[in-house]
This record gives C-alpha cells, sequence and structure tokens, in this order.
C-alpha cells in the first residue's frame, strides 16, 4: 500500500483534472497535446486511486465537510459516467451541464483536501497528527 500522503496526491491529482475544464480542452480536441477522454478520467479516479477504499481506511481522520464534498463529487460522477454513451462526442461533453456540475463538485472536494493540508490541526480528528500507515 502507497503511503497517505501519496495515495491523498493521487486522488487529488486525478480529481483535478476533472475539475478542469482547460485539461479537458488541450486532451480532448483535435490537435490535443494530452490524450484522455471521460471515460479515462473516470477509471483514473474510481480505479486507479481507488478513493473508497483511501476514505475507508482514513476517513476518520477528515471532518464531515471533507467527507461530504467526497460524497457529493463521487456522486455527481458516478450518475454522469453511468449515462454517459460508450463513445461521447468530447465536444458535447465539454458544454454539457451536467459534466460542469461533476467539475465543480471535482473542484469543491480538491479545495476541501487541500485545507487539510493547509491547516492539519483543524482538519485532523486525532490532535493534527498525520494518519500512520498500518502495514
Amino acid at each position: 500500500m502507497m503511503s497517505y500522503e501519496e495515495w491523498r496526491a493521487r486522488i487529488i491529482e486525478a480529481a483535478q483534472k476533472i475539475a478542469s475544464r482547460e485539461f479537458q480542452e488541450q486532451a480532448w480536441l483535435s490537435g490535443a497535446k494530452f490524450v484522455s477522454s471521460p471515460d479515462e478520467l473516470y477509471q483514473i479516479m474510481m480505479e486507479d486511486t481507488t478513493p473508497d477504499l483511501f476514505f475507508e481506511t482514513y476517513g476518520k481522520n477528515f471532518t464531515g465537510r471533507q467527507l461530504q464534498r467526497w460524497n457529493d463529487f463521487r456522486s455527481q460522477l458516478e450518475h454522469y459516467y453511468d449515462r454517459m454513451p460508450a463513445h461521447p462526442d468530447l465536444r458535447r461533453v465539454l458544454e454539457d451541464p451536467e459534466w460542469d456540475l461533476v467539475r465543480q463538485a471535482a473542484e469543491k472536494f480538491v479545495q476541501a483536501l487541500e485545507e487539510e493540508a493547509e491547516n492539519p490541526e483543524k482538519n485532523h480528528r486525532n490532535g493534527g497528527q498525520r494518519p500512520v500507515d498500518k502495514r
């Protein structure tokens, strides 16, 4: 298992890509300098970074607000992914108000987790101490 800090950083990085319209325009449209898709962003976020296991393992270390932001983001992302066609029109996804809600939820989630890094005493329920890996 990776360290808490590395795992958290990977989750934030994946969520930042979902929150960033600029990244998506650069990765999804013709002549893109990156290669990506909505499906790839979902797979990286939900499968590669295993955020459910992260929050199951370390959830007691987060505030109710941080956990709510995670649940809101996860719900929005899964709802969108479940109704997305196998080969979506990427420009339509970029302009879709429902996808914009996913981006907004991702941004709020990232802000909540970054808040924890800025002020661990406020956010950690274990007296401001970083979670300990129990390997």
